[in-house]
């Protein structure tokens, strides 16, 4: 046997849907600099500031994360642990690089 809601009982259609997630107009697709161009620039912002995390980079330069990490592994160094945790610094052999 079926029960069927009395009228002015039943919760309304709709309110139990999920809302779709909408992206972000400001976030549209980066697109990649030329790599000389882009490590310039990563030398350049280690001139200001020697320690960066890496949703400072992407937001500096507009970026591809997957494309500054790539650079950023060639570049530079991952810090795990201390005060510096979660933060890259230049390579000692750039470092020197730029002081120079």
């Amino acid at each position: 046997m079926y029960m069927w809601p009395t009228p002015g009982t039943a919760a309304p259609t709709g309110t139990f849907e999920k809302k779709k997630v909408t992206t972000k107009p400001s976030e549209m697709k980066r697109t990649r600099r030329d790599r000389r161009e882009m490590e310039e620039v990563m030398f350049n912002l280690f001139e200001r500031k020697s320690h960066w995390t890496l949703r400072n980079l992407i937001q500096d330069t507009d970026q591809p994360e997957q494309f500054l990490k790539d650079l950023l592994r060639d570049l530079c160094i991952y810090n795990n642990k201390g005060s510096n945790q979660g933060t890259y610094e230049l390579k000692p052999e750039y470092k020197r690089a730029t002081q120079e």
